[in-house]
């Protein structure tokens, strides 16, 4: 019986461990499958997600920027090439003049060749004529014929009319050869100035041909220039889309860790309402936006790039930049915006040394590009408490501060919130 007993106990106990050892394994599975990313981590894993999408925003500007100055030399070269389009035909346009003119030229100095032998001819023949007269006249001998005038002449009237006509023919060709000879003269100088027109409007043509071949070398050149800017442009684009098709699933990524780091923050509300409801002191609090206007975040209200779409940006402004107080001076006061807690405050690349404050109901509000931070994750802030002091640290160009707004893991206009 005692036997029986002890094994009955023994059983007992043995039951009872089995079922201590169970509910530990069993506690120990549900939590695995209950397990969810720290919080920490997920905000450091958000901090890194903006940290990329920050790099691939600033590569993007760098693609706009490139494309903006591939556009500019585009344009002065196709400005350039349209001008030698213009310089070229209006060079065609004078060599085909000089081209008519150099043949008008040829036709006036062959029609002064054609002159020049006529009269040249004609003289000729006035020469030939007088030579048959004079050997005439030699032949028969002149004393001879005056004295045969004498006798043959019926009176004195009649010798007088035959003298007169021997002086007659020896006169009109002495005057016909002087009047060749000046006739060939005249048309010899213009045919010479026809020819020198001619040598000089040759060279004209010449010169203005080697223009145009100067002007088409330089033309051909542009063209190649302005083929290899739109290949440049065309990479630039490709590399553009393929960036905002990253940047947009880095925002996609953004958004589920924005929707995480809700869900904890959810459900440590709901824990401390619980808790609340236990009489137990809540392990956290969350804040509760309640739609109080914001206070302007800086001393200075000189807004120097504003919120949205820019031209000279391939992507939204998320946030409103404000200038320095004293331009290019550091050390102006950030305040809080709202009531709300840090949930972020460290440095990156891009956004320098920088603030996350959490409102509750889904609002944030970013601080940028401080110089130095005065609060700390989890530190719980007033409106209007100063929380670092501006700068230029990241990606920033300048003093100023970048301040953001998001509503539920988008970003919103932030001058909607200030009073």
């Amino acid at each position: 019986m005692e036997g029986t007993m002890k094994k009955r106990l023994h059983k007992g106990r043995m039951q009872s461990v089995v079922k201590k050892v169970t509910a530990v394994i069993l506690v120990s599975v549900l939590s695995l499958t209950s397990y969810r990313p720290a919080l920490a981590d997920t905000k450091q894993d958000l901090s890194n997600a903006n940290d990329a999408k920050a790099a691939i925003e600033k590569k993007l500007q760098d693609v706009q920027n490139q494309l903006s100055q591939l556009n500019k030399d585009k344009k002065n070269i196709e400005s350039y090439i349209k001008e030698l389009d213009s310089n070229l035909a209006s060079i065609d346009g004078d060599i085909n003049s000089l081209g008519i003119q150099i043949e008008d030229k040829k036709n006036e100095i062959t029609q002064a060749q054609e002159m020049l032998e006529t009269v040249q001819q004609q003289s000729q023949e006035q020469y030939e004529s007088m030579k048959l007269r004079i050997k005439y006249m030699y032949e028969n001998g002149t004393d001879s014929s005056y004295i045969n005038m004498l006798i043959t002449a019926q009176d004195m009237s009649d010798l007088l009319n035959k003298a007169e006509y021997i002086n007659k023919i020896t006169e009109y060709d002495r005057q016909m050869l002087d009047q060749y000879a000046a006739t060939e003269q005249q048309i010899a100088e213009t045919k010479e100035l026809l020819e020198a027109d001619l040598t000089s409007l040759e060279q004209m043509q010449v010169e203005v041909e080697g223009q145009k071949q100067a002007l088409a070398l330089i033309q051909s050149t542009k063209v190649n220039e302005l083929q290899k800017l739109d290949n440049k442009s065309a990479d630039a684009k490709a590399y553009q889309a393929q960036l905002e098709k990253d940047k947009k699933e880095q925002e996609a990524a953004i958004l589920a860790m924005e929707a995480e780091i809700k869900r904890q923050e959810e459900e440590a509300r709901r824990k401390a309402e619980e808790a609340k409801k236990n009489g137990t002191t809540p392990a956290v609090t969350v804040p509760t936006y309640d739609g109080g206007k914001f206070k302007w975040p800086t001393p200075s209200t000189r807004i120097t790039s504003p919120y949205g779409d820019m031209e000279d940006r391939s992507s939204p402004h998320h946030g409103v930049d404000i200038g320095a107080k004293t331009r290019g001076v550091s050390g102006d006061p950030i305040y809080a915006a709202y009531d709300g807690t840090v949930t972020l405050a460290t440095y990156s690349s891009s956004a320098g040394n920088w603030i996350w404050i959490n409102h509750g109901n889904g609002l944030m509000t970013v601080y940028m590009h401080c110089s130095k931070l005065l609060v700390s994750e989890g530190t719980k802030v007033k409106k209007g408490d100063t929380i670092a002091l501006m700068g230029t640290t990241g990606n920033s160009t300048g003093v100023h501060l970048h301040f953001g707004v998001r509503l539920n893991g988008k970003y919103v206009n932030p001058m909607s919130y200030f009073g």
